[in-house]
């Protein structure tokens, strides 16, 4: 099928516009960049769906890059993202793992919480090196035209919402980088891209959850707070979906207003305690490492779990 490109420069944020001229068929993975056997055998996976046709690209929703000795160990100087461009996490990590028929595939991709504790700047210049790595901005808009609708698609940088973060930074990367960022000026330009949008479908993606069910304090703050600013501008334009990660396992979840669909086993599964107030929303939940298959077309989005043995554990479909 061929695939129109049309890019704008709005607002210092790339703005991208692609025509399928029928279904958009897509990946979602996150919290892989870590070099283990669970990593390869995700990517693996991914491979088989690229080689049968039923993906043109990765919505890439963040922890790209852990670094094991901080990440697995002693939390005492925590690791994670890159050094720069030539760190050599690119081909460890993403170059020899995300090969063969995902050679040509783009990574739509967002940062998360270990890639601020790296140099973010090299994941925002990457694309110079890789063309199918796309971080443009930190936040930033794609629409995708099919049949006859379209879906607008915002990329979001969910790191700046964390006031965990801001407040008690993991290390010194962490603590200049967000420092440098506007929160207000994000959400402001979530907005006004999602007011000015005709789409039929809506759909955000973020490194964090607005719905999670392990009952730790971390999530509950985090997300129970934080991303309620972007939870509310998010209900306010009818957004559909929202996909992220941060979460080491496969979760879906709904309400009156979307879906929540969590891909973070792409480096490896989780077994978490639940919260028993956050049952009634929960639909889906996996410790399984693995990824998202979806295919979006005009009238339905069908979203399938797949895990690390290829089995597709999980189906939903959802109406605009």
């Amino acid at each position: 099928m061929a695939i129109k490109f049309v890019l704008l420069l709005v607002a210092g944020c790339l703005t991208c516009e692609m025509a399928y001229g029928g279904p958009a068929n897509f990946m979602v993975l996150g919290d892989w960049g870590m070099g283990n056997d669970q990593q390869h055998s995700t990517a693996a996976r991914m491979k088989q769906m690229a080689s049968d046709k039923q993906a043109t690209f990765v919505v890439n929703v963040g922890d790209n890059f852990y670094k094991t000795a901080g990440f697995m160990g002693s939390r005492a100087e925590p690791q994670g993202g890159v050094t720069n461009l030539s760190d050599p996490l690119w081909k460890l990590y993403f170059e020899d793992v995300y090969n063969g028929p995902l050679q040509e595939m783009e990574f739509r991709t967002v940062l998360g919480n270990h890639d601020y504790m790296g140099n973010t700047t090299a994941q925002l210049e990457y694309h110079s090196l890789d063309k199918r790595w796309i971080l443009p901005s930190r936040y930033y808009s794609q629409t995708l035209s099919l049949s006859q609708e379209s879906a607008t698609v915002v990329f979001l940088d969910t790191n700046v919402f964390i006031q965990d973060y801001i407040d008690k930074p993991e290390n010194e990367w962490m603590k200049e980088q967000l420092a440098q960022q506007n929160r207000t000026a994000q959400l402001e330009w979530l907005d006004a891209t999602l007011a000015a949008s005709k789409s039929k479908w809506k759909i955000a993606v973020g490194h964090h959850p607005i719905v999670s069910h392990p009952g730790s304090t971390l999530f509950k703050s985090n997300t129970g707070v934080s991303m309620e600013m972007v939870h509310a501008v998010l209900q306010k334009h009818g957004v559909q979906v929202y996909f992220c990660g941060h979460v080491h396992d496969l979760e879906h979840s709904s309400d009156d207003d979307m879906n929540y669909f969590i891909s973070g086993g792409g480096g490896f599964g989780k077994v978490y305690t639940l919260d028993e107030k956050m049952q009634s929303k929960l639909n889906f939940l996996s410790k399984d490492a693995g990824f998202m298959v979806v295919s979006l077309d005009d009238s339905q989005m069908n979203a399938t779990y797949v895990n690390t043995k290829g089995d597709h554990i999980y189906n939903y479909i959802v109406k605009p």
